[in-house]
């Protein structure tokens, strides 16, 4: 495949994950607005677990059997089969599990009703699983997006009319599996031609599960380092506690997606590791702090009126907002850092890294949320991604693959970024909507004036990328 194509195949891609999060933005918005603090909680926590199970029944098996089909074409629909067949008996004890969990924990009737019903979210992500990997390995991921989509979009009314009506979390739940349900169903129509059952050699799902164990523990680390923080703030604190913290999150999300696109652009030139390495991944690392400066200082100039969007209630947690605009910045480097490691296929040491910033983040909350409330969340977030995140993951990806990055136009744009909001915060329109756009343009404007100043640019690079140039055999030009 031509660089042109994977660049056109990311940026559906990524058009399509930014479109996914602006839609989960406003289901957040719409439950928060009508329902209230509290049950936008409770919500948000039941979520957490329901994508904690969902990535429990894929595991990484759906990844592995990708990776084994496109090395092996023959081996296509017996794999696909296998896969099929782990899906349907996950799926049905997945769904099983979660509400039983939240009653062995001694969660109120309300939470383990709610969990009942996300059980079959649980059962329809397992199920779509083998569509998914047969939409991948046709190169429709277009279809596989698209079906996110329309199932998120086409339920966004009942979700509304379930909050407004004052409905309880079970029914706000419901709305968010038939959302999975209806992706379900598109993704399984649209992959229908695409697949044909074949028993599969004994052994063979077995043999499935064991490759994917290592790729699957890894995923359950990070689902659960992202869960974590409801997890323990509703054990900790209330549900008014999680409704302020993932609030907060909802907002930092969608940048996160937009870096990930990035990073996913430049993958494929980065995994050849010629000698444009150094070159790629300084215009990636570059791209991305860039965009994650800007919406860091939208997000904290504006963070009072960002979170007023979400009600009354909320605006006590803008100083959790301002927090977590700073953990934005560092999980960008962080997030284009990470690709080096893999490609040097460090992925033990990844994982490594990773439990340990799992086992950081969990003694941060219980060390600081009973003292500073839900900002010690925030707090314990911001700690635990610079010193086991972002400087870690930054030493270990150039060591990985033997480069050294000019780190002077990340510390600008950090410091450009800082000034804006300083600016900003001591100005009368501090968390205002106004004070958000001021802050952007400072950023925008101070970098170009920087860019300029230093002679730097990436948009030569961009256009070798674009022509595809850059990727030829045995390494880049």
């Amino acid at each position: 495949m031509s660089a042109r194509s994977l660049l056109h195949n990311s940026a559906s891609l990524v058009a399509g994950r930014i479109a996914l999060s602006a839609l989960r933005m406003i289901s957040a918005l719409i439950v928060a607005r009508l329902a209230g603090a509290a049950d936008f909680g409770a919500y948000m926590l039941v979520l957490a677990y329901v994508t904690l199970f969902e990535w429990l029944v894929d595991f990484g098996q759906t990844d592995i059997a990708v990776r084994d089909i496109a090395h092996v074409p023959a081996r296509r629909d017996t794999l696909l089969t296998a896969l099929a067949r782990i899906k349907a008996l996950q799926g049905v004890a997945g769904a099983a599990a979660l509400p039983l969990l939240l009653l062995a924990m001694g969660d109120d009737r309300a939470l383990v009703l709610a969990g009942l019903v996300g059980g079959a979210s649980v059962l329809a992500n397992a199920w779509l699983q083998p569509a998914r990997a047969a939409l991948r390995l046709a190169m429709r991921m277009d279809r596989d997006i698209a079906a996110e989509l329309a199932g998120t979009l086409a339920t966004l009314p009942l979700l509304a009319a379930a909050a407004w009506a004052g409905a309880p979390v079970a029914l706000l739940t419901a709305a968010f599996a038939a959302a999975r349900l209806v992706q379900a169903g598109l993704a399984i129509h649209w992959a229908a031609p695409l697949m044909r059952r074949r028993a599969p050699p004994r052994g063979m799902a077995l043999d499935l599960l064991k490759q994917a164990a290592p790729l699957g523990l890894a995923g359950l680390l990070v689902v659960t380092y992202d869960a974590l923080a409801p997890l323990l703030l509703a054990r900790l604190l209330d549900l008014k506690a999680v409704a302020l913290y993932m609030a907060a999150a909802r907002f930092i999300f969608p940048v996160l997606v937009a870096v990930q696109g990035v990073t996913s652009a430049f993958f494929p030139v980065l995994a050849q590791r010629g000698a444009g390495l150094a070159r790629a991944q300084q215009a990636a690392l570059i791209l991305s702090t860039g965009a994650a400066a800007l919406m860091f200082a939208g997000i904290h100039g504006g963070a009072s009126f960002l979170m007023g969007l979400m009600g009354p209630e909320f605006l006590a947690g803008v100083a959790v907002l301002r927090l977590m605009a700073w953990t934005l910045l560092l999980r960008a480097i962080t997030t284009v850092m990470s690709p080096l490691i893999v490609i040097a296929g460090w992925q033990g040491k990844a994982m490594g890294l990773t439990l340990l910033s799992l086992i950081g983040q969990g003694a941060a909350l219980l060390l600081l949320v009973p003292r500073f409330g839900v900002l010690g969340a925030a707090i314990g977030y911001l700690v635990v991604e610079l010193l086991l995140g972002t400087a870690i993951v930054s030493w270990l990806g150039q060591r990985a693959v033997q480069i050294r990055l000019d780190w002077r136009p990340v510390a600008a744009l950090l410091a450009i970024a800082a000034a804006s909001v300083a600016i900003v915060d001591a100005s009368p329109i501090a968390g205002s909507f106004l004070g958000g756009v001021v802050a952007g343009t400072l950023v925008t404007t101070l970098a170009a004036i920087a860019a300029v100043a230093a002679r730097f640019s990436i948009r030569p690079l961009w256009h070798e990328l674009r022509q595809g140039r850059m990727i030829v055999s045995g390494g880049m030009a």
